[in-house]
């Protein structure tokens, strides 16, 4: 899995647990979110809007600093090196026997 979309993906997961775990805490400004929004829309988005680009970058840096960002290529490559043969010989015959669909 590409880092990006491990980003995006936890970034959404926490906009999500905090718009639901804070917005309950903004109840008493309801009656006033319109005058709020009028007035102050378009600071709140932009500000919203770097928060969670703030988030998911460093989720991301996160990910390519500890080497979880090449994880899924590092995998493939692994697997595509036992499929040639490279490496166990009863692992490559195993997924050769998977990959023809006699799984006895």
């Amino acid at each position: 899995m590409q880092p990006w979309k491990i980003s995006a993906g936890l970034t959404a997961a926490l906009a999500g647990a905090t718009f639901l775990l804070g917005g309950s805490r903004l109840e008493y400004l309801a009656p006033h979110w319109a005058l709020i929004l009028a007035r102050h829309g378009a600071s709140v988005g932009l500000h919203a809007a770097f928060a969670v680009v703030t988030v998911a970058a460093a989720i991301y840096g996160v990910a390519r600093a500890t080497g979880l960002a090449d994880l899924g290529s590092r995998v493939g490559l692994a697997e595509r090196s036992v499929r040639r043969g490279e490496g166990d010989q009863d692992l490559t015959d195993a997924l050769r026997r998977d990959a023809e669909g006699d799984w006895e």
